[in-house]
């Protein structure tokens, strides 16, 4: 908000990086801005000491209230903690808000982040045992004081159990409430509405070949349910067939070079559609299937930026040709190409090719 006390800061962090505003759209920027200010922090205190030095009354009031935020018990240990899950989260936000990535890589990678946080939820005093002891030393350094919050008999605003040391009462209180309200990503991720995807990917030959004759009447069922090609009904025999020679073909694969794909991309290309007719249309949908909304997003984004009062009488054709820029800038143009093509459009009064 101040480029002088932003000056402070800066002088402070001597080639740090900097420190990242809470990005409402992007869940990366989120991530990182939590790391950087965690990894930050003595810098942070040491510039708000600076600060909070001034003869100017508002700058240095402003940083005494966030020097007396910071330097607690409570907000060291809780960022040591938020920091904590958010590096196991991290992979998530960046597969969701990708644009090379299919709905198995998701899934997998969310798959891989719960086993994760509830390996952590099950060691929770090892864990937090650490986490504890990282934040012992930071407060060592900084002199602030380890100690419990004040209880009360009648407290209903805040966690009021009685512990026996400092220790256990944060892992009771801020670490094992905020683990388990980030592993509510299973009641997102892992539930029904999702199950009929769950169950597609079982075409995947990664997955293909470890499937038993259970599950392969499970997906034909769910394909013959859910889905129709060319306003045809598909033959749940036929179907079954045709998985189960796909089953076999991958088997013989893996047997031979010991090579089994992994992704609906390069499926596609190993699956022939004399042979497999059906199988490659569910391949092409578990492609297509979005991620996420993020894509979506960016270009409703993008339009805001273009499409502002100055430009309200911008044509489409213009608007969605300034928008694609935007959106696809690593993409290189040739200007030379651009230039002869706008002069071959019409006939002109100025020469543009020589």
């Amino acid at each position: 908000m101040s480029s002088k006390r932003n000056f402070v800061l800066k002088t402070v962090l001597n080639g740090k990086p900097h420190l990242k505003s809470l990005c409402e759209t992007r869940w990366v920027e989120r991530h990182d801005s939590i790391m950087i200010f965690k990894a930050s922090i003595p810098q942070i205190i040491e510039a708000l000491t600076n600060i909070s030095e001034w003869s100017e009354q508002d700058s240095s009031s402003k940083a005494k209230i966030l020097l007396t935020a910071m330097c607690t018990c409570e907000f060291i240990i809780s960022i040591e903690i938020l920091s904590n899950l958010l590096s196991v989260t991290a992979p998530i936000s960046k597969i969701l808000q990708g644009t090379d990535n299919d709905v198995l890589a998701a899934f997998d990678c969310i798959q891989d982040v719960i086993s994760i946080l509830e390996n952590k939820r099950t060691q929770c005093e090892k864990v937090f045992q650490q986490l504890f002891e990282d934040s012992s030393l930071l407060m060592k350094d900084l002199d602030i004081e380890i100690k419990t919050p004040r209880l009360s008999k009648h407290q209903i605003n805040r966690s009021n159990h009685q512990s026996k040391s400092t220790e256990e009462y944060y892992r009771v209180s801020a670490f094992i409430p905020l683990l388990d309200n980030v592993l509510d990503l299973k009641s997102r991720f892992l539930n029904k509405k999702n199950k009929t995807i769950l169950i597609l990917i079982q075409l995947i030959p990664k997955h293909i070949i470890h499937i038993d004759d259970k599950m392969i009447n499970t997906v034909t069922e769910t394909i013959v349910t859910h889905y129709k090609f060319d306003d045809e009904a598909l033959e749940e025999s036929q179907l079954k067939s045709e998985i189960e020679l796909w089953k076999e073909k991958w088997n013989r694969i893996k047997s031979e070079d010991g090579v089994v794909l992994t992704d609906a991309l390069t499926s596609m290309d190993q699956c022939n559609e004399i042979l497999y007719p059906n199988i490659k249309k569910i391949l092409h949908i578990i492609a297509c299937l979005p991620v996420s909304v993020a894509s979506a997003e960016r270009s409703f984004s993008t339009l805001r930026r273009l499409k502002t009062w100055l430009r309200s009488n911008m044509g489409e054709e213009r608007l969605v040709g300034l928008a694609l820029l935007n959106i696809h800038r690593h993409r290189t143009v040739e200007v030379d190409e651009v230039i002869d093509l706008f002069a071959g459009s019409k006939k002109r009064n100025l020469d543009f090719v020589i």
